[in-house]
C-alpha cells in the first residue's frame, strides 16, 4: 500500500476517534471518563438509561421547567432509533474493520472501503448529534443557553486535563 494511502487512513481513522471521543456527554460521571469513547456518543439519550439520566441533569443544573422538560424528552425520543442506527453501523464498521486485520486481510482497497464507510457514518452521527442539540436550544432560555455553554465548556476542559 503506497504511504500517502496509509497516512490517510490513520489520519482518517485518528480524526474519527477524536470526533467520537469529544461528545461525550456525560460530565459528571467518573465511570464516563474511564470509558472508552466508543460508547460516549450514546449518553446524549440513546443509551440504555442515558437519555433519563442527560435529562434528569439538565433539568436539575438548567431547572428546566416541566414544559421545557418534555419538550426535551420529545426531542430524544424522536432522534432514538436513528442514533441507535448509527451506532450499530460504527460497532459493525469496527468489527469489520478488526476482523481484517486480524485475518491479515488488510489490503489497501478493503480497509480503504471500510474507513471511507466509517468517515460518513461519524460525520453522520454528528450531524445527528448537532441536530438535536439545535432543537434543544430551541427549547432554552437565554439564561439557560449561556449555562449551557458553560457546561461544556468546564467539561471540554476537564476532559482535556485528565490527559
Amino acid at each position: 500500500m503506497k504511504i500517502i494511502t496509509k497516512i490517510s487512513l490513520i489520519g482518517c481513522l485518528l480524526a474519527s476517534s477524536i470526533a467520537l471521543a469529544g461528545t461525550q456527554a456525560d460530565t459528571g460521571s467518573k465511570k464516563a471518563s474511564q470509558e472508552c469513547h466508543h460508547g460516549a456518543h450514546s449518553r446524549m439519550g440513546q443509551g440504555a438509561d442515558g437519555g433519563e439520566r442527560f435529562l434528569n441533569r439538565m433539568t436539575d443544573r438548567l431547572k428546566l421547567t416541566t414544559e421545557q422538560r418534555s419538550s426535551v424528552e420529545a426531542v430524544l425520543q424522536k432522534s432514538k432509533s436513528q442514533m441507535a442506527n448509527l451506532k450499530e453501523k460504527i460497532q459493525t464498521n469496527r468489527k469489520a474493520l478488526r476482523e481484517l486485520k486480524q485475518n491479515g486481510d488488510g489490503d489497501g482497497s478493503q480497509v480503504q472501503v471500510l474507513a471511507q464507510e466509517r468517515g460518513n457514518l461519524v460525520a453522520a452521527s454528528i450531524i445527528q448529534r448537532s441536530k438535536i442539540r439545535n432543537e434543544i436550544q430551541l427549547v432554552l432560555t437565554d439564561t439557560q443557553r449561556e449555562q449551557m455553554k458553560q457546561m461544556r465548556e468546564e467539561h471540554k476542559h476537564g476532559h482535556h486535563n485528565k490527559g
